[in-house]
C-alpha cells in the first residue's frame, strides 16, 4: 500500500522536487499551494497567510497522512506580517490542524533555512514570537520586534527550527518532526533572496559551498530520507544542507579557520 504524503509549496521550487521524488517512490502525493501545479497530482489550494483558508484546506485533505512536508515559504520582500504568517504561523497552524490525521510512526519535515543559524542568540525573542496565536497578537509582535524584511525572514525560520524541536516532544511517540535548513538554492525564488539579503551575505556562502548554490533535488533527498524508516531515530533535529557553508563562515568569524580571500 502506497504512502499518502502532503507537501505545501509543492507547485514549484524545492517543494516540486520533493513531490517528484516521493511520486517516483510510488507515494500518493497531495500538493497544497496557492498555485495549481503543472503535474497531475492531487491539489488543494491553500494560502498560508490566512488561518481560515488553512482550516478550509485541511478539510479537503485525506483522512490519514503518512508524511507531511512544509516546504512553502516566501522571502523577506513581502510585508513583515505576511512573511511571519506564511513562513511560521501558517506552517504551525496547518501542522497542528493535520496532526490528528498523521499516522502513528509518521513523519513531519519543515523547511527552515541556514538563516536560522543564530537561533540560540535570539531564543528569548523567538519564544515571544511563538507565544502569539491570533492575528492581533501576531500584528503586535511584528510591530514590537521586527523592523524589516531581512529580520522577518530570519526570525520566521528560526521559529520554524525551534518550534519543530518543541513539537517533536509534544508529539513524541506518535510521529517525528524535524527541520531541514537549506543554504542558497537555485530556484525561481533565489533572485528575491539576493534582493532581500544582498550579494555581500550570500556570495560568501556560495564560495564556501564550493563555488555553486544548491539544487532543489539535493534538499528533496534529505527530506525523503527524513520521511523514511531509515531515519526513525532522528527527531527534533535540524539538518543544514549547504555543503558546510554556514558553519565555515561561523568558524572563520571566530578565527578558527582562515577568512575568505578578498
Amino acid at each position: 500500500m502506497s504512502r499518502v504524503i502532503a507537501v505545501t509549496g509543492g507547485s514549484s521550487g524545492i517543494g516540486a522536487k520533493i513531490v517528484e521524488q516521493f511520486t517516483n517512490q510510488g507515494a500518493t502525493v497531495v500538493i497544497l499551494d496557492r498555485n495549481q501545479p503543472s503535474g497531475s497530482q492531487d491539489f488543494v489550494q491553500c494560502d498560508l497567510s490566512d488561518f481560515a483558508a488553512i482550516d478550509s484546506a485541511v478539510g479537503a485533505l485525506p483522512a490519514q497522512l503518512d508524511v507531511f512536508v512544509n516546504a512553502a515559504g516566501i522571502s523577506g520582500l513581502a510585508p513583515i506580517p505576511k512573511v511571519m504568517k506564511v513562513n511560521f504561523y501558517g506552517l504551525r497552524h496547518l501542522t497542528e490542524a493535520v496532526a490528528g490525521r498523521i499516522a502513528s510512526g509518521g513523519s513531519v519535515i519543515n523547511i527552515a533555512s541556514t538563516s536560522s543559524w543564530y537561533w540560540r542568540d535570539h531564543l528569548t525573542e523567538i519564544a515571544t514570537i511563538m507565544a502569539a496565536r491570533d492575528d492581533a497578537e501576531i500584528e503586535a509582535i511584528c510591530a514590537k520586534l521586527i523592523t524589516d524584511g531581512y529580520t522577518a525572514y530570519a526570525r520566521s525560520k528560526e521559529a520554524v527550527l525551534v518550534w519543530s524541536a518543541v513539537a517533536a516532544q509534544e508529539y513524541l511517540g506518535r510521529f517525528r518532526i524535524n527541520s531541514v535548513s537549506p543554504g542558497p538554492i537555485e530556484t525561481p525564488l533565489l533572485a528575491d533572496f539576493y534582493e532581500a539579503m544582498g550579494h555581500e551575505e550570500l556570495d560568501p556562502l556560495t564560495k564556501r559551498a564550493g563555488g555553486r548554490n544548491g539544487r532543489p533535488d539535493e534538499i528533496a533527498s534529505v527530506v525523503t530520507f527524513l520521511a523514511s524508516n531509515e531515519s526513525n531515530w532522528i527527531n527534533g533535529t535540524d539538518i543544514p544542507v549547504d555543503n558546510s557553508a554556514e558553519i565555515s563562515e561561523f568558524l572563520a568569524a571566530n578565527n578558527v579557520i582562515p577568512p575568505l580571500e578578498k
